[in-house]
């Protein structure tokens, strides 16, 4: 009676402890399974956080790249600018110039032509009192042709009329042609600065998502790590559990 007792007893004892190393090997089993599925999946996520970093990096790169491009034109264009602003404004300063001398030099002329009677005096003229002769020499070594009346188109005033109208065009193209440079440098400038500015914001935002991807990297990296620590301390219970629940001196069967 007490074999049979103690029999069934060991019986129980031996489906109890079958049942609890089907579930623990079960169990540890598939949480190696689970931690080499998360490992995998980090490492995933790793490799694409690197990646995505690595092109905002590039995309970082040319942002900045192009920031100095437009900066390093800006200064060109400004030069430019300076030069031809310089320029135009000595053109139109010798225009200026010209035009009074000429003016002053035809009313000389006219005042000689006057007096000599070549030219005919306004009515107004003769109102006037007498002034003091202008003198000019009878046959002035610069002239190769004598003197010509004023309503002659080759006359000597009809040419410095002439050249002094070409003065004046010349002073208003020249100041056209600063008008329209100033305005095209000052758009110029407006679209570089509005590209500058976007470029700039292009980097920065680029920069604080990068630096966030890369936190995350390292958090993914962290928490690789302890699901490998937890990996190996997991398969190390799996081998602790073959003497007692598979590579005994006898099977469930056998005993």
């Amino acid at each position: 009676q007490k074999m049979i007792f103690r029999l069934m007893n060991e019986q129980k004892e031996e489906d109890e402890h079958k049942d609890w190393c089907d579930q623990a090997l079960s169990k540890t089993d598939k949480s190696i399974e689970d931690k080499k599925d998360k490992i995998e999946e980090l490492t995933a996520k790793i490799d694409d956080a690197g990646a995505q970093a690595e092109s905002l990096l590039i995309n970082m790169n040319e942002a900045d790249n192009m920031v100095s491009k437009i900066t390093a034109h800006m200064k060109e264009a400004t030069e430019i600018r300076e030069i031809g602003k310089k320029e135009n404004a000595e053109a139109i300063k010798d225009a200026e110039d010209a035009q009074t001398a000429l003016a002053n030099a035809i009313a000389v002329l006219k005042d000689h032509y006057k007096e000599s009677g070549e030219v005919p005096k306004e009515s107004w003229e003769f109102l006037q009192g007498r002034r003091a002769p202008v003198t000019l020499p009878e046959e002035p070594s610069t002239w190769d042709s004598a003197y010509t009346a004023v309503a002659e188109p080759e006359g000597i005033i009809a040419v410095l009329e002439q050249v002094s109208a070409d003065f004046a065009q010349m002073e208003s193209d020249t100041a056209a042609q600063e008008a329209s440079d100033k305005e095209a440098y000052d758009e110029d400038m407006k679209n570089c600065d509005v590209e500058r500015a976007r470029r700039g914001k292009e980097s920065e935002v680029k920069g604080q998502e990068r630096q966030r991807l890369l936190e995350k990297q390292k958090d993914y990296e962290l928490e690789r790590k302890r699901a490998n620590s937890e990996l190996e301390a997991t398969e190390q219970y799996l081998r602790d559990l073959q003497p007692a629940c598979v590579t005994g001196d006898s099977t469930y069967v056998d005993r």
